[in-house]
């Protein structure tokens, strides 16, 4: 599959697209079918989805709705807090979706070293954190850094290991598409072409009072 993918070809676009459709309509299983029955209001309340046998808890999309408020609103406060409910159901069908990608992604054979992990910390958004002037902070101050976002070290490697499994699918995918700028044109074309008639309105009644047969012409008739 890795090797298709890293061939030319317009057919490979279209396959890669029913590929990723198939995944998504085959694997995803809801079992909470809106973000008002998430359960925000009570941690470890259980699992809110499955995706082909992976389990979605009611942390994981508390986590994710709260990392969406704290970017939307850097600021915080008291007010940010109470918009966790309405960004509940983006964070569970994020969550449904990188679950999707991830088990693809493991189904192809692509994998997250310790390397990839490394090189992940020291360059991603952590890294002026984890590495400053290029130097590690220590284990200690990594381990009470990681506490505060609510993992254990453990836990938060393969997250990010997790993270960077889905990464390297969608670069395989977006670095395998190709689009020929005659399908450009075709598409602008279809988009933008604009097309100008005239018409007539013929009524019955002005076309019967211009009949005049004879009654030769009616007897053939």
């Amino acid at each position: 599959m890795i090797r298709f993918l890293q061939t030319p070809g317009r057919l490979k676009k279209y396959v890669l697209s029913g590929i990723l459709l198939v995944i998504c309509v085959s694997m995803v299983w809801y079992l909470v079918p809106n973000g008002s029955t998430l359960g925000l209001g009570a941690p470890g309340a259980g699992i809110v989805a499955t995706v082909s046998g992976e389990e979605i808890h009611t942390t994981e999309v508390q986590r994710q709705a709260q990392r969406m408020v704290q970017q939307q609103f850097p600021q915080g406060g008291a007010q940010a807090n109470m918009l966790v409910p309405f960004f509940a159901q983006r964070a569970f069908d994020d969550l449904v979706n990188e679950k999707v990608l991830l088990i693809e992604a493991r189904r192809m054979g692509l994998k997250a070293t310790d390397d990839d992990l490394r090189d992940y910390l020291h360059q991603g958004q952590l890294g002026q954190t984890l590495f400053p002037n290029g130097n590690f902070i220590g284990q200690d101050q990594y381990q009470d850094l990681v506490s505060r976002f609510g993992y254990t070290v453990p836990t938060f490697e393969e997250l990010v290991k997790e993270e960077i499994l889905v990464n390297k699918l969608r670069s395989l995918v977006v670095g395998s598409a190709s689009v020929t700028d005659a399908e450009i044109r075709q598409q602008f074309e279809k988009g933008s072409t604009k097309v100008k008639f005239d018409y007539a309105v013929i009524k019955k009644d002005d076309i019967v009072k211009g009949l005049h047969p004879a009654d030769a012409e009616l007897k053939a008739y």
